[in-house]
């Protein structure tokens, strides 16, 4: 699954979207221990603002994101690549070197119910 930063951080002026995401990360774990007798995982991948390349990022959003943040639409990818403590942007590569982590039997076949943060490491979405 992939949850996203807001279900661990809230997100200002987005609570039905936080909430939907925290939702999302809940339901994971549930599947987790519902399936791991019958040795199906369920981990979740938790970027936080892959701008390049997705579709959400469109006008509309990106808009209202700065504006919440209080930035100009584009200085919104420089305003999350200096939130996060490695001062780096989350790529579309990055998820998928991450979803592929999970998915190999033999990276992590021990692995259920985690949470993988690919967010250049966001205090506030920190699982622990």
């Amino acid at each position: 699954m992939r949850p996203g930063r807001n279900a661990l951080a809230p997100g200002k002026n987005a609570s039905a979207y936080s909430s939907a995401k925290a939702a999302e990360l809940h339901l994971a774990r549930c599947l987790a221990e519902e399936g791991g007798a019958s040795g199906i995982r369920v981990n979740s991948v938790n970027p936080d603002a892959v701008l390049q390349g997705s579709k959400i990022w469109g006008a509309a959003w990106r808009e209202e994101r700065a504006q919440a943040y209080g930035t100009k639409p584009e200085g919104l990818e420089e305003y999350y690549r200096q939130r996060n403590t490695l001062k780096v942007n989350s790529l579309p590569e990055d998820i998928a070197n991450a979803i592929l982590h999970f998915a190999s039997s033999r990276r992590s076949r021990k692995s259920t119910g985690n949470i993988l943060n690919v967010d250049g490491g966001v205090p506030l979405s920190y699982p622990r």
